[in-house]
């Protein structure tokens, strides 16, 4: 046992205490390193899981998990957390053994750290961190805050003729859009809990949200197809220019070994697949096929459904969303790479937005509403609503606080059922890590006369191919294997080459991609394997080599 918690959100001394502690405990099997610090000086961890005895993690194929790149979105870091506990639990189990054997795993449980640590402190939503972009100034308006002292922020209500809020007359805790119909109030403005600057108070508009300059969104600042502010929401001032983004990326260009990837964030219960800006038919078949195949092995383990960004979870369906490290990772890096979004609220309230997924923020109806407070009664005990309160504000006199306790009712799940909501995807991300390649190097030598043969057999034991992709080698992502051979001393090439090409090896899902029936299959070319043949004359040692981006590094030595 790891000693996790696993019903609990870590503050990030919490979490680097874990951390650090599994790494002290399990130094053949998880190694602790930072991949950069934030602006305000917290490590982003990476704990590598593999057998650090018989290999180094940068030395074979590789998969990444990642959680916490939107700072509310907690519930990612939670189940980096349960994977890291998972594997190192269940280490002897089949399927971890043979993964662990000759695979790694990369787990950076939180990109964001400062802005994860504003909001699990105030309990306060920003999407990524609190620097001030676009505007160098703060937007005077709104600033969200504990007014009442309860440690919540909650939100605000006020009777108002001309408010754009109205109760529901089944159940007056629900506040719904005020229609032009309806002409009997009470009538409300809504505002989040907080104060006012004193120049947007004398403002009759009452600006929403100082927030508002706190815009950056890490999950637009990656290099793929990035576009500026103004058409791009949170896109920053360029490319990664954030540290947390740019972090990222120069880690993984930096360990090419990496060929498949989870990027976890909350909440819609889906999980999502490149690509975002363009359709399917623009995808390699192979490509859109292996997709396919795993989104059906997701929903089998979680009941997400897995559903293309471009085509079922676009915001606006004229302006695609750009500048998302999944799609990086896919079309600019190489990598099969998925985004989760964990736990869903209207699916536990049974409400039903599959196939219409935004539809949950667009198209809620009253009965909806009533489901959704009906669920948090039953199932969350209340704590997922507030009851409305009255209270003195400072500045506006009577008004009521209450509302949905939003970040560990919707964005994230709660506390209690950590484990239970996270543990489905964390077994569906061992799945597909099992199908990284699983390349094997054997070498044998043969007399010849006085010379000797040394021939050295290259062989794809895993699903995916070594290129991982099809559109890593359309877009030429991945370079091709090298084959190095090193003499020993005494040792003469006679034929051969000491640094050569190899070829990409096929995994066996290029067997079966085109049927998944055994019915009609009469066999294919094997191109899983290769061998290649070296004379050499001499006595000593030699060094087979065979390298690659997603392969890692194999060698074997010999004696002539």
């Amino acid at each position: 046992m790891t000693g996790l918690n696993p019903n609990k959100y870590y503050l990030y001394d919490e979490l680097t205490a874990y951390l650090k502690r599994v790494a002290d405990e399990f130094p053949d099997r998880a190694r602790l390193f930072s991949i950069g610090e934030s602006p305000e000086g917290r490590q982003i961890w990476v704990v590598a899981l593999t057998d650090h005895t018989t290999g180094a993690h940068q030395n074979r194929p590789a998969y990444w998990i990642d959680g916490n790149t939107h700072a509310s979105e907690v519930m990612g870091s939670a189940a980096c957390l349960v994977t890291i506990d998972h594997v190192l639990t269940n280490w002897e189990t089949s399927q971890i053994a043979e993964l662990m054997q000759d695979r790694t795993i990369y787990v950076a449980p939180r990109i964001n750290p400062d802005g994860s640590e504003y909001v699990l402190e105030k309990n306060h939503y920003v999407r990524s961190v609190r620097r001030k972009w676009p505007e160098p100034e703060p937007v005077l308006g709104l600033e969200p805050q504990d007014i009442n002292g309860d440690n919540e922020v909650l939100q605000m209500r006020i009777k108002a003729p001309d408010g754009a809020w109205k109760t529901s007359s089944k159940d007056p805790r629900v506040m719904l859009p005020r229609m032009p119909w309806d002409t009997d109030g009470p009538f409300y403005h809504i505002y989040a809990e907080g104060l006012f600057d004193e120049d947007a108070l004398r403002d009759p508009r009452r600006p929403m949200m100082a927030g508002d300059s706190h815009a950056l969104d890490f999950n637009r600042n990656f290099p793929s197809r990035w576009e500026p502010e103004g058409t791009q929401y949170g896109a920053g001032p360029y490319p990664l220019s954030e540290p947390e983004t740019k972090a990222v990326v120069d880690f993984l260009l930096s360990h090419k070994n990496v060929g498949a990837m989870m990027t976890y964030h909350t909440y819609s219960g889906v999980l999502l697949r490149p690509f975002g800006d363009k359709p399917d038919t623009k995808m390699p078949n192979y490509d859109l096929a292996a997709y396919k195949l795993f989104g059906k092995r997701c929903e089998e383990l979680t009941g997400f459904a897995c559903v293309s960004t471009f085509h079922d979870f676009l915001y606006d369906p004229n302006k695609p969303v750009v500048g998302v490290f999944e799609e990086w990772a896919y079309e600019n890096y190489g990598a099969f790479a998925y985004t989760m979004e964990l736990w869903c609220p209207w699916d536990k309230a049974g409400l039903d937005f599959k196939g219409n997924w935004l539809g949950f923020w667009r198209d809620r109806t009253e009965e909806d509403e009533l489901a959704l407070i009906q669920w948090s009664d039953k199932e969350l005990g209340g704590d997922g609503f507030a009851d409305w309160v009255e209270f003195e504000h400072p500045q506006l006199g009577k008004i009521e606080l209450g509302g949905w306790r939003w970040l560990y009712s919707f964005r994230n799940c709660p506390a209690r059922m950590l484990k239970d909501e996270t543990l489905p995807s964390v077994l569906f991300t061992l799945d597909h890590a099992s199908a990284l390649p699983r390349p094997r190097l054997d070498v044998r030598v043969e007399e010849a006369g006085d010379e000797t043969r040394v021939v050295a057999t290259l062989q794809n034991l895993g699903y995916f191919p070594t290129n991982i992709t099809d559109l890593a080698v359309k877009n030429s992502l991945v370079g091709s294997p090298l084959l190095e051979v090193e003499l020993g001393d005494g040792v003469e090439l006679k034929e051969g080459k000491l640094r050569q090409k190899a070829q990409h090896l096929s995994g066996y899902s290029q067997m079966t991609s085109a049927t998944l029936s055994s019915q009609h299959f009469s066999g294919r070319t094997r191109n899983d394997i290769a061998e290649y043949v070296w004379r050499v004359k001499g006595k000593g040692a030699l060094v087979v080599r065979w390298k690659g981006d997603r392969i890692g590094v194999l060698e074997k030595l010999v004696e002539i």
